[in-house]
């Protein structure tokens, strides 16, 4: 990166609210740290509420905030939104696009230069939840903007590896020779290394939103088989009330509500971590990478997930930083497993590591103001 980057202006779309969970996490996260940079920013989100503390907060860091009403839901909201971020970013010089929505408000528009974020497998991951069936309108219109994304766009950025093997099947392999992996990144001066808690219970966390995405039953079937090995304390901070109330309340959840400040707090009083997805998400899965893995290693606790999220599988495994588990897995000897790495001394060590070498909110900034440099200069 050069020692200045005063002279770099980016638009910055998300299609996510600045106060969602992934937006202050996330978003919020890149946006700050860019600017600490130097690299302008304006920034276009879409906001239920606008929050002066928020306004402030970002003013004072020298972004430009353009919050627009978030509108309705389903897909006329949907269109709704891309209608108007597209109107309001006609002839941005660079613009960096993260999600489908806002690849497919970029390409509305008259945007020379543009990043594709993609944040996931959108049309996969929405048929695997439910949202929409395959073969319908919706799902149709976002392959085309995915195909379309994929053959615009001047530079493409993943969560995996995987991702870009999917795109470069589907797509005559333009995507790789312009993709880079940027995985979901934690900010590890908030988030540092601390001991895990000395005394029992086992504290087993479950944080973060709780949709269709998630095998909450098997993680719970998982807390069921440590419950019947040792005591167990299962707190889980889901933002919202969730489809599984009452299961969560039979194994005897403690629910607690965390602002996004008090999350490494939070984590650092666990023990361990889950974040098990369902294993028949399919294809969407090689491109997912949930934020609460880096979150939990930066705090230096393994992290149990499934084994279809195969690049988080590998980066765990690896490291021995966490497990991966199937629903076929015998649940006594992976509950045993998950015992063996938080009584290891190492594990802490090996876990903050990986999210030093793979995670690390810094470390992604470097390479996507490299990104965003390299095509200002193409100008």
């Amino acid at each position: 990166m050069m020692s200045t980057d005063r002279d770099l202006r980016v638009t910055y779309l998300s299609m996510d609210p600045l106060g969602s969970t992934v937006g202050a996490s996330q978003v919020l996260a890149y946006i700050l740290r860019l600017a600490s940079r130097g690299v302008g920013i304006d920034l276009h989100s879409f906001e239920r509420t606008v929050d002066g503390d928020l306004r402030d907060l970002l003013a004072a860091a020298g972004v430009r905030w353009h919050p627009h009403r978030f509108g309705g839901a389903g897909a006329r909201g949907g269109l709704g939104r891309v209608t108007r971020l597209a109107r309001h970013i006609r002839g941005a010089s660079l613009v960096h696009a993260r999600s489908d929505m806002a690849a497919a408000a970029v390409m509305s528009s008259s945007v020379d230069r543009w990043v594709w974020d993609v944040r996931s497998l959108w049309a996969d991951q929405k048929v695997a939840t439910g949202v929409f069936s395959e073969g319908s309108l919706q799902a149709r219109v976002f392959r085309r903007i995915e195909r379309a994304a994929a053959r615009r766009s001047d530079r493409v950025v993943t969560l995996t590896s995987s991702a870009i093997d999917v795109l470069d099947d589907r797509y005559g392999g333009v995507v790789g020779p312009k993709a880079s992996v940027i995985t979901t990144c934690v900010d590890r001066q908030r988030f540092v290394p601390s001991p895990p808690p000395s005394n029992a219970p086992l504290r087993v966390l479950l944080a973060g939103t709780l949709n269709r995405y998630y095998d909450v039953p098997a993680m719970l079937d998982l807390v069921a088989a440590l419950q019947r090995m040792t005591d167990v304390e299962f707190i889980v901070a889901a933002p919202e009330t969730t489809d599984w109330e009452s299961d969560l309340a039979a194994v005897g959840a403690v629910r607690v509500s965390a602002s996004v400040g008090e999350m490494p707090d939070l984590v650092a009083s666990c023990h361990v971590g889950l974040s098990v997805c369902r294993e028949d998400a399919g294809v969407s899965l090689l491109a997912a990478m949930p934020t609460k893995i880096g979150e939990i290693l930066a705090v230096g606790r393994p992290v149990v997930v499934n084994r279809g999220l195969v690049d988080a599988t590998h980066l765990l495994e690896a490291a021995e930083a966490g497990i991966s588990m199937s629903p076929d897995d015998d649940l006594g000897l992976v509950a045993a497993r998950v015992l063996s790495l938080v009584d290891d001394p190492g594990t802490v060590e090996r876990a903050t590591a990986l999210a030093a070498r793979n995670f690390d909110l810094d470390a992604a900034v470097d390479r996507l103001v490299h990104i965003y440099r390299g095509l200002d200069c193409a100008e």
